[in-house]
């Protein structure tokens, strides 16, 4: 009973919501209308905070895009480039170390565990180079 009460909360959240979603009311739906003075003020002061905003971003000095694509990808994502690294290099050292089929232990059963030692000690690596530049 309580995977069914897990299962039926998972779908309720999971639903999409946004069909019961309205529009905004607009003047001309107001007319005849309670008046909302409240949206009004809301909509007069995000539209004071969205050009307050904007004009302080455009005063920012701009993140020069051009000096990213200089730099090559490994530069760009050190902590990425070195967990492959060390994962290539966890699964070299996992077919040099376990003998195979022949020798008794299938090499299926140590991947992960070389495989992820090798990337946490690449990705680690990786951290340390981007932190020291």
């Amino acid at each position: 009973m309580p995977k069914i009460r897990v299962a039926l909360l998972i779908s309720v959240l999971i639903a999409p919501t946004t069909g019961l979603a309205q529009t905004a009311p607009t003047k001309a739906g107001l007319a005849g209308r309670i008046r909302l003075p409240a949206i009004q003020l809301a909509d007069g002061m995000m539209r004071e905070a969205v050009n307050r905003e904007s004009t302080r971003w455009a005063a920012m000095p701009s993140l020069s895009r051009q000096q990213s694509r200089d730099r090559s990808w490994a530069a760009r994502h050190p902590v990425l480039c070195g967990a492959l690294i060390g994962l290539g290099a966890g699964l070299a050292v996992e077919a040099a170390v376990i003998p195979g089929a022949s020798g008794g232990e299938p090499h299926s059963a140590y991947l992960p565990l070389f495989g992820g030692m090798g990337a946490g000690i690449g990705s680690l690596v990786g951290l340390i180079v981007s932190a020291a530049r």
